[in-house]
């Protein structure tokens, strides 16, 4: 597996392959990808899927960096980030940061270690930054990760997401 950071100036080669992966994926999400309107929405109550809802996340997700994850020349994974993110919950003090938006993965992909090797290459690429992400509740395959990696918990939004989905935002502190 050929894992890089894209350059802004070649990450539109694999919009065909990242929106394939995103309308792949939209049901994996809570609430789905297509009953957003961008990765750093905070109105997450709503599960009512849009038409355009997709192509609205993916058109947004376009101005943040990518890291992908090729086998023969296909895209396989990506991580989309933002750089210095701040929100009313990720702060001034927790930059310099990578806010880690969206991790989507195909399905032949899964299980064979490709989320730890992704992100451990995010850790060595930006081990001076605090790297941010934020997940619901019962995400309970990427919480495991986040624990194996020593991520903590820095907030919980009680039913961010729906009745008994919260929204948990994790934090990695830098290296340094």
């Amino acid at each position: 597996m050929d894992l890089h950071i894209v350059s802004p100036r070649e990450q539109a080669q694999y919009y065909d392959e990242i929106l394939e992966m995103l309308y792949m994926s939209d049901d994996d999400f809570i609430p789905p990808l297509s009953a957003r309107s961008s990765t750093t929405q905070k109105d997450l109550t709503s599960s009512q899927k849009t038409e355009d809802g997709i192509l609205q996340y993916f058109e947004e997700m376009k101005s943040q960096r990518f890291m992908v994850a090729l086998e023969d020349g296909k895209v396989m994974a990506f991580v989309s980030y933002r750089e210095n993110y701040v929100n009313g919950v990720i702060t001034e003090a927790y930059t310099p940061n990578i806010y880690l938006s969206t991790l989507i993965m195909r399905p032949e992909a899964r299980g064979k270690g490709l989320t730890k090797t992704m992100y451990s290459l995010l850790f060595k690429e930006y081990e001076d930054r605090f790297i941010c992400t934020r997940t619901w509740s019962t995400n309970i395959a990427h919480k495991k990760i986040l624990d194996f990696y020593n991520f903590s918990t820095f907030a919980t939004l009680p039913d961010d997401r729906g009745k008994g989905i919260d929204t948990v935002y994790f934090m990695k502190k830098p290296a340094r």
